[in-house]
């Protein structure tokens, strides 16, 4: 992709929502230096909305006005819980509390079988995908159960999960509800977007195994076994326990500790080869003198000449916001520019010591 032409556009804003992006820019959150930057990262947003496949995302949190008093440190957040419930809703509560152990699905009964490619750009955090692999250990601590149960179950819970990540939001101003289902007008669209871009999808195949997508079975932390019926049972491979052991009491800030960022990258390259260079190849394409966005989609376009303009632009982002997740790169872009952080500049160049 080359450079893109660019025009001067004079547009009527209100007054009071300038305050607001104002307020959020010298907060630092999102990592907005201008406003320039702020409102083309908006329509973006905007438009991978209305051409996504009507897949919701949750969006920026409500934003504060310049009035309002500067937002608490996360641990000392206690918004109102969800649902009537006495219990704070602090970071505390998204600590994945992982079962010790429980049914394991041995490989040789695995009937999944994972289309191997890097994961399409608005699966943009992992931490949700994570959170729904604790809930499958607990409900097949005696064995595999049906797999659309287990999608019922998980989608029901992520509900009530985002409710609490809402209200968290609301008292921080940092965004945590990405890929969990908020839009309650928008419930269906929803739901097939967490199903699809947090856990991931099985089709059948003809001889009897099952294609799969999505990032728990890229990952090969579940899989896909045979019941008395046509629909398939789901249960943790061992892979995935070793997964569920190492993110254990991980929450849901951001950047994740550098152990686990480190074990979930070693992961990838073992189990998910195609997810682990795209996340590599995102860390050169930044390198470690930074590179703007637009940098970043043209060394996207070299390394996958296939994939259209709307698949390079929405799988970086998704890869960028996910290399920030686990600290490989800066929250806060410095000029326009991304940034690696330490830790990113050893995983580009091979898995850190």
């Amino acid at each position: 992709m080359g450079p893109v032409e660019q025009r001067v556009m004079r547009i009527a804003v209100p007054v009071p929502l300038i305050r607001e992006m104002d307020s959020v820019i010298i907060r630092g959150l999102g990592g907005y230096s201008t406003r320039a930057e702020f409102i083309l990262d908006a329509i973006q947003e905007r438009v991978l909305e209305l051409t996504g496949g009507e897949v919701e995302d949750s969006g920026p949190p409500p934003a504060v006005r310049a009035s309002s008093a500067p937002p608490s440190a996360p641990q000392e957040v206690e918004p109102p819980s969800p649902s009537g419930s006495d219990a704070p809703s602090t970071l505390a509560v998204t600590e994945l509390d992982t079962p010790r152990k429980g049914f394991t699905l041995e490989s040789g009964d695995n009937v999944a079988r994972p289309e191997g490619r890097p994961l399409f750009g608005l699966h943009n955090r992992d931490y949700p995908s994570l959170w729904a692999l604790v809930n499958l250990a607990t409900l097949t601590q005696d064995g595999p159960i049906p797999v659309e149960t287990f999608y019922s179950e998980v989608i029901r819970g992520a509900w009530k999960f985002g409710e609490l990540l809402r209200a968290i939001e609301q008292r921080t101003g940092v965004k945590r509800t990405a890929l969990f289902p908020t839009n309650l007008e928008k419930r269906k669209s929803a739901e097939m977007g967490f199903r699809a871009f947090a856990i991931g999808d099985y089709r059948p195949a003809p001889d009897r195994t099952f294609t799969t997508s999505g990032p728990l079975f890229e990952w090969q932390v579940v899989g896909l076994t045979l019941g008395a019926g046509k629909e398939p049972l789901i249960g943790i491979t061992k892979a995935g326990w070793e997964m569920l052991k190492r993110v254990a009491g991980m929450s849901i800030d951001e950047p994740h500790p550098a152990a686990a960022s480190a074990y979930f990258l070693d992961h990838l390259r073992h189990h998910s080869p195609a997810d682990h260079v795209a996340f590599v190849e995102i860390l050169r394409a930044i390198g470690p003198e930074g590179a703007s966005r637009q940098d970043v989609l043209d060394q996207t376009a070299k390394v996958w000449p296939a994939w259209t303009e709307n698949e390079i632009s929405t799988n970086s982002a998704g890869y960028v916001a996910r290399t920030r997740e686990w600290g490989l790169v800066e929250q806060k872009q410095t000029k326009g520019h991304y940034h690696l952080t330490t830790l990113g500049i050893e995983h580009m160049k091979g898995s850190p010591q």
